[in-house]
């Protein structure tokens, strides 16, 4: 299996897909060492509890508890690039959905570096369905993980 083979469900439908871009006011190589730093993630990941490395061979998998609301959601986390800045491509599992990250970090200058983020989500089951009505929600959601990441980078 090649590294860009896709990862996830089989028979799979592409549901959602977009692109996400922020522009964050410190240099590359902070912006870098924060974004690579697991114990960093509770800072500025909203809703994380916890994360636990669960495997480590061909891919560091974790399994990441959230909070939305009341409710608690497990999610499987799997890496399957790590080359930063150039690349940090994951995977994102629970049931119904899965979602596909591929992440960038550009420098735009000495103190400003650009974040892009592919997005890909496919669902199954009745998320299906929910998604339908909840594609706008999936962008927000991105967007806020974006800002606070920028947020809390900045305020270092």
């Amino acid at each position: 299996m090649r590294l860009t083979d896709y990862i996830g469900p089989e028979k799979p439908v592409v549901m959602l897909r977009y692109q996400r871009e922020i522009l964050i006011n410190k240099p590359i190589d902070q912006v870098i060492k924060v974004f690579g730093n697991r114990d960093l993630l509770f800072k500025w990941q909203p809703g994380l509890l916890s994360s636990e490395q669960v495997e480590s061979y061909p891919y560091p998998k974790y399994k990441l508890l959230l909070a939305f609301g009341r409710r608690k959601i497990v999610m499987t986390e799997t890496i399957v690039r790590n080359q930063l800045p150039m690349h940090f491509d994951g995977t994102y599992e629970m049931k119904g959905i899965f979602n596909r990250n591929n992440n960038t970090f550009t420098s735009e200058g000495p103190n400003v570096t650009l974040w892009t983020c592919d997005a890909e989500f496919r669902f199954s089951g009745v998320m299906k369905i929910v998604a339908f009505f909840m594609k706008a929600g999936f962008k927000k959601q991105s967007a806020m993980i974006m800002r606070n990441f920028k947020g809390y980078v900045e305020s270092l």
